[in-house]
């Protein structure tokens, strides 16, 4: 179907945004895909300077727009002009703003992967002479630390508590009043107090960038470009760090369970590891309990490839079946079941069945699990009401 005409610079609809130059090309981006922009620059009328995929690129809007403004726009039209339709504003409810986050990650469910890939891109960028003024060498330190212990790599494996701290460590706030900051960003921001967690301190370096973009016209073009593209990396994660609050909110209200998506180093790069818990029953006071729970794990490793493994834990007792597509994978994770029992015994888990099978499709079985689950519902209208 050929795309909609478009309309003169000066009759552009009010939520939409047109890229001024039609020679200017968007590598990787698809009709529908959502996007985070920031505004850099304020040109000559309704023309401003906007920072988008790593590119500063000349754009046309109709609606007021701030320097260090960042918006979420998705794609409405790449030909024969780009067309950027301004989504997640001010009044959209919190149902429509739940739904579009779940529709995001449903489109790119593995959006950490991508942060991961470019924190040595943003470490770089912030280890050089000029800092926001608001974000000190110290809160550098404690970013990029943060990162590195929120994988899972020779380092981070050795420690017990290690998904524990995952969650609070992401900043993956799963209690109730997460709703209440889905519904209004802006308010629940602001009352709750800043931790040394990843999204606070993402929150700050956002701030500290937007603030030195908007407090100072005279920068130079390259401190300028550094700026942009630190909001553009703060912007990303922070979305990705929001997608996943509300999928936990919405898989807690429907199962009382977790979704947690971890980072694992592996030699050739990063990868997910895909972690779903589910707890049975309660304490009988209304609270999850998770000393009985089905664990779920999808994760795809660079030497032993696909696996997964479904686990239960109830009333100390462990069982669990490994699956792999691959059979001297299989005999290999065979061959060391007596050394993983002998550890889980030493917890206090009384053991019953732990095998490895071998099983083809385990990607298959991924997608039909999760098409289960009720964050994958196609929408979710009123899904709080």
């Amino acid at each position: 179907m050929s795309p909609a005409p478009i309309s003169p610079a000066n009759n552009i609809p009010a939520n939409n945004i047109e890229i001024s130059h039609s020679n200017v090309s968007l590598k990787g981006v698809v009709l529908g895909e959502t996007l985070q922009t920031i505004v850099v620059e304020k040109l000559a009328g309704n023309k401003y300077m906007m920072a988008l995929k790593n590119l500063q690129i000349p754009a046309t809007s109709n609606i007021p727009l701030n320097v260090g403004e960042k918006l979420v726009v998705r794609v409405d039209s790449l030909q024969p002009q780009i067309i950027l339709n301004i989504v997640g504003n001010k009044n959209q409810n919190g149902d429509a703003q739940i739904n579009e986050k779940l529709r995001q990650w449903r489109a790119n469910p593995e959006s950490l992967l991508q942060v991961i890939d470019k924190v040595a891109g943003l470490a770089k960028l912030l280890q050089t002479d000029y800092l926001p003024p608001a974000f000190s060498k110290s809160d550098v330190e404690k970013l990029i630390k943060l990162f590195d212990n929120i994988t899972f790599s020779s380092r981070t494996g050795n420690n017990p508590l290690f998904l524990k701290e995952f969650v609070s460590k992401m900043g993956l706030m799963l209690e109730n009043s997460l709703r209440q900051l889905v519904s209004d960003p802006a308010k629940g921001r602001m009352e709750k107090p800043l931790e040394d967690n990843l999204k606070a301190l993402l929150l700050k370096l956002s701030s500290a960038a937007g603030d030195a973009l908007r407090e100072n016209s005279k920068l130079d073009m390259e401190i300028t470009a550094k700026l942009a593209n630190i909001l553009a990396f703060t912007d990303e994660a922070l979305k990705t760090i929001e997608v996943k609050q509300v999928l936990n909110s919405v898989f807690q209200d429907s199962d009382n369970g977790l979704v947690l998506q971890v980072p694992v180093a592996l030699a050739d790069g990063f990868r997910l590891a895909d972690i779903f818990i589910t707890p049975e029953g309660n304490n009988g006071l209304g609270k999850t309990k998770f000393s009985s729970c089905c664990v779920t794990i999808f994760l795809d490793l660079d030497i032993l490839g696909k696996i997964s493994v479904k686990a239960g834990v109830r009333e100390g007792g462990f069982n669990c079946i490994i699956k792999c597509e691959r059979m001297d994978v299989r005999d290999l994770v065979n061959d060391n079941l007596d050394e993983l029992k002998r550890s889980l015994a030493g917890t206090g888990y009384r053991l019953g069945y732990i095998d490895c099978l071998q099983e083809d499709g385990l990607m298959d079985e991924r997608e039909e699990f999760i098409a289960g689950q009720s964050f994958a519902a196609a929408e979710l209208v009123n899904f709080f009401a």
